[in-house]
């Protein structure tokens, strides 16, 4: 899924993706549109284009601009630069890890820490998705998928408590939630990293199959298949399927419905997976969940 990334380019730095966002006043701060951007490269969808996440990230409309050069300075920055940066973390060699800094031992700074993790795991599967209410994924993708839904509603429930002056926040809790929001991004890395192979194999999977069915297709007329085997056999190499529904508004309104995943059913299943409430949610699962 990434653009070959031409070497007389520079890449584009996080501080010159920050000041282009600024500029054109993008409603997304940097940290979601990086997940963001990618979601869509891990998704198993094989139409996936830079331009579905960049325009997103401005409400599903690019901002007007004044001239040409406005337009290549959008497509240097976001897809030259840090699209083609993100496409990167789709090697093993490379993971993708969500930013660290540091963080004071405050109500305040734990709350924005929340906050921003829970905005960045709402950006991967937003991308994931795209403008998508369901899509079929592998088994490993849809346990991640699964895996993110809990650790958003944990991160986006701490930074509602810690929103809520009236809450007592002494320092010895301070200490141990900043130590548990710590351990929840490694494995938010994880999950995230774990959805990206597995919708890659996917997709290399698929892919696999359309060249073969399609040499068999152009194969000369009376030439007989030595291995006397039917194109149908390649099925069994296909990886499982499962039925992930989301919420289509989030995408594009902007307000998300998790509907999370129950017990997972086969591939072709019509019948909508049984909602469970997140935890620290607190919201009903049959209204969507306002992602703050």
């Amino acid at each position: 899924m990434s653009l070959s990334k031409p070497s007389s380019v520079p890449s584009a730095s996080d501080k010159e993706v920050q000041a282009l966002l600024l500029r054109y006043r993008c409603p997304t701060p940097l940290h979601a549109v990086r997940t963001l951007l990618l979601g869509h490269i891990a998704s198993p969808r094989m139409d996936v284009s830079p331009m579905a996440p960049v325009a997103q990230a401005w409400g599903g409309e690019l901002p007007e601009f004044a001239s040409s050069d406005e337009v290549e300075e959008v497509m240097r920055v976001l897809v030259q630069g840090l699209w083609n940066r993100l496409s990167e973390h789709q090697s093993t060699r490379t993971p993708f890890r969500l930013p660290r800094f540091e963080v004071t031992l405050t109500r305040q700074a734990l709350h924005d820490l929340a906050l921003v993790r829970a905005q960045e795991l709402k950006g991967f599967v937003d991308g994931l998705f795209g403008a998508e209410e369901e899509m079929l994924l592998p088994q490993k993708a849809h346990e991640a998928v699964e895996a993110l839904a809990e650790l958003h509603a944990m991160f986006d429930g701490a930074a509602v408590l810690l929103a809520d002056e009236t809450k007592p926040a002494p320092v010895h809790e301070l200490k141990a939630l900043l130590r548990n929001l710590q351990q929840m991004t490694i494995v938010a890395d994880e999950q995230i990293n774990k959805a990206m192979q597995s919708c890659k194999r996917a997709r290399g999977q698929r892919l696999e199959t359309m060249a073969t069915v399609m040499s068999r297709r152009f194969a000369g007329a009376g030439v007989e298949d030595s291995a006397g085997q039917d194109v149908t056999a390649l099925d069994d190499h296909e990886p499982e399927f499962i039925e992930s529904p989301l919420s289509q508004s989030v995408t594009r309104n902007g307000v998300s419905g998790w509907r999370s995943m129950g017990t997972p059913r086969s591939a072709g299943s019509s019948r909508s997976l049984t909602p469970r409430t997140p935890r620290m949610c607190g919201m009903s699962t049959s209204r969507p969940i306002i992602w703050h």
